[in-house]
């Protein structure tokens, strides 16, 4: 039984004990109710849910990526500047990739924004500067090799999981066509790997290849503009885009967003909270295994100060009801725990017991982006 009180004329050194040992008690539980919460988000594309867990007033969407990805961001601004439904804002580093970690690490900063800022929408567009071999141990591993293939393809797969662990949607925008033929077949290439990845993950690839495609399905620095006008749309480098081309890769990608969207507003989800800060908290406190600090998305949490137990978590063998109704049983009651598995509620902190623990202020610690930018 777990009992984190103490009460008047107990023996001392026995609730010490007994305090101590159902705090590492209620850690584990913790630690529990974390995988779960993880294995669930995983499941929410695969079990016929909506792509986008659920319906907000506003969606904040992050971009991430190279030059190409600020061309995106700033079309994202022109299509969305009269729909106050979307809020987008980015984060780029010119010349980067998955190819050269040492130059940047998207996989990091990626999972520093997912879990220091509240994001619904992340977009990522990655790829044009990868074109190298990768060195790895002092060993170069050749462009385009099958173990080449293999580490990138890795690249792509902590990405997607990062994304998806922070329970955010994931738009994964693939390579246009460029001009110069070497380089296409190699963009290609990547958007090969990038797009398998992607299916295996559950996770949305957007093919912009044919749209920017000429009548003979080969290059061309001119086509048809949002407003069905012939324009120029990429830029004199042959790859990247200028402004007409930005915004019709802009709306190319929200057009995919928007039919979420639409099918997460008709689908009859729990609608986010209004009035509630909506800031990602560390969850009890708790870190994962390996020592990070744990952010449950506010999205995840059903009320302001309620638990969140994944529904439906094979890895347990238990369902997320059955689950809770466990824990719910194995608790006394009017005990700490209760509160928290019963009630819902925060257990408060007491400093003069043993084991006693102090939940973690919800502020979460901003850093300085390499570069970034939101909308004016």
């Amino acid at each position: 039984m777990l009992d984190v009180t103490m009460r008047d004329g107990d023996n001392p050194a026995m609730n010490r004990t007994t305090t101590a040992n159902a705090g590492r008690a209620l850690a584990a539980l913790m630690l529990i109710a974390l995988w779960l919460l993880g294995a669930a988000l995983l499941a929410r594309a695969a079990d016929g849910r909506p792509y986008i867990p659920y319906p907000k007033e506003r969606y904040r969407i992050f971009v991430f990526g190279d030059r190409m990805a600020t061309g995106l961001l700033a079309g994202l601004w022109r299509v969305l500047r009269n729909n106050r439904k979307f809020i987008a804002r980015g984060r780029f580093r010119a010349g980067s990739g998955l190819a050269r970690l040492s130059y940047y690490d998207w996989r990091r900063a990626i999972a520093r924004v997912v879990k220091s800022r509240q994001v619904d929408i992340a977009i990522v567009m990655l790829g044009i500067n990868d074109v190298h071999d990768i060195f790895l141990g002092g060993k170069r591993i050749p462009f385009g090799s099958d173990q080449w293939k293999r580490i990138y393809a890795s690249r792509v797969d902590a990405i997607i999981d990062t994304v998806r662990n922070a329970g955010v949607a994931l738009y994964w925008v693939g390579l246009p066509p460029v001009r110069d033929p070497t380089l296409d077949v190699a963009a290609s290439l990547i958007n090969d790997i990038i797009r398998e990845r992607a299916r295996a993950g559950g996770v949305r690839f957007i093919d912009i290849r044919r749209h920017f495609l000429g009548p003979n399905g080969s290059y061309t620095d001119t086509g048809r503009g949002v407003r069905g006008q012939l324009t120029r749309l990429r830029a004199r480098d042959g790859i990247h885009f200028v402004k007409p081309g930005n915004t019709k890769l802009a709306s190319i990608v929200m057009d995919v967003i928007l039919k979420d969207v639409k099918q997460t507003e008709s689908a009859g989800a729990a609608p986010a909270l209004s009035g509630v800060e909506e800031t990602d908290k560390p969850y009890v406190g708790m870190a994962a295994p390996d020592g990070t600090p744990v952010y449950v998305p506010h999205t995840a949490l059903p009320g302001a100060n309620e638990v969140f137990l994944a529904q439906g978590a094979p890895a347990a063998g238990l369902g997320g009801g059955g689950v809770l109704a466990a824990l719910r049983d194995a608790v006394p009651p009017d005990s700490t725990t209760a509160k928290l598995f019963v009630e819902g509620r925060w257990p408060e902190a007491s400093p003069a017991l043993l084991g006693s623990f102090t939940l973690p202020a919800t502020k979460v610690k901003k850093t300085a982006p390499a570069q970034s930018t939101q909308q004016p």
